[in-house]
């Protein structure tokens, strides 16, 4: 019983170390993924990105979907004034071979995806540059309901503004019939 309990939390923290604890893809899959930057990405973009000292650290790419984008800058980027993000094709990734692997954030909190390979030129479709005032909050800024963060489909405010009341029609129905 020892070595059972010895093994299983020696498999854990192996798996935490690292973060890359697998996760289940959303479904359907977002036609785009996204990075963060909080310094401007090189203009023109190279053919293959470097690697930040996180990833490079951690081994994959850390990439978010738009509907992830608010949540990550409040907790996270509150150090600086202005982030980037590239936006990458994440259909033309999975048909030219490239592992994205949906993975628990070390908090298991959230499923991310992370890119196991270099972000390359072909995989960026478009980049956008946010900028906040000094002791403002991201969520008062343009980032909240900007168009440009789409899963292809829905756009991060509309996912957000309809969410609610379809929970409420759905607990309301259940309840009363």
């Amino acid at each position: 019983m020892y070595v059972l309990i010895s093994f299983i939390l020696l498999s854990t923290n192996i798996l935490l170390a690292n973060g890359a604890i697998p996760g289940t893809p959303p479904d359907p899959l977002p036609s785009y993924l996204y990075q963060v930057l909080t310094d401007a990405p090189p203009s023109p973009l190279p053919d293959v990105l470097p690697m930040s000292d996180r990833d490079a650290a951690d081994g994959f790419v850390h990439l978010i979907r738009a509907i992830n984008m608010l949540p990550l800058v409040m907790k996270n980027y509150n150090y600086t004034v202005q982030i980037w993000a590239l936006r990458l094709d994440f259909y033309w990734m999975r048909k030219n071979g490239y592992e994205v692997k949906w993975e628990w954030s070390r908090s298991n909190t959230t499923v991310y995806p992370h890119l196991y390979a270099n972000i390359t030129k072909k995989m960026v479709l478009d980049q956008k540059t946010w900028t906040r005032k000094p002791g403002e909050l991201w969520n008062a800024t343009t980032i909240v309901d900007d168009p440009w963060l789409t899963d292809s489909s829905v756009r991060l405010g509309g996912q957000m503004t309809w969410i609610v009341p379809l929970v409420f029609i759905c607990f309301y129905s259940f309840v009363h019939f």
